[in-house]
């Protein structure tokens, strides 16, 4: 998205393409959060903006290639990891 976001800059066509307001990708995981938080599980005192920021930068595509893709961590370890760090983060009791 930071190709995008400098070529919308500089030229109106992909500008006019690029949509306004927040990523969307953080629209989904905001959505996300507002149905997480509240549960019985979810951690206490998480608010719904920290829970969203958790999941987009936790689950954002350049986190998954720096780990995968530039240090060489399979798949498999990757989503292993990133469910032990959001359960961490977002559950009362992790265990």
């Amino acid at each position: 998205m930071p190709l995008i976001a400098t070529a919308a800059a500089t030229d109106p066509e992909i500008a006019a393409q690029w949509p306004d307001g927040p990523d969307p990708r953080y629209t989904v995981q905001y959505a996300a959060a507002e149905a997480l938080v509240g549960k019985p599980d979810t951690r206490p005192g998480l608010s719904i903006e920290m829970a969203a920021d958790l999941l987009f930068g936790l689950l954002s595509p350049q986190l998954y290639l720096i780990f995968v893709r530039d240090r060489d961590w399979s798949p498999d370890t990757w989503e292993e990891w990133a469910r032990t760090a959001l359960t961490s983060q977002l559950c009362a009791d992790p265990g």
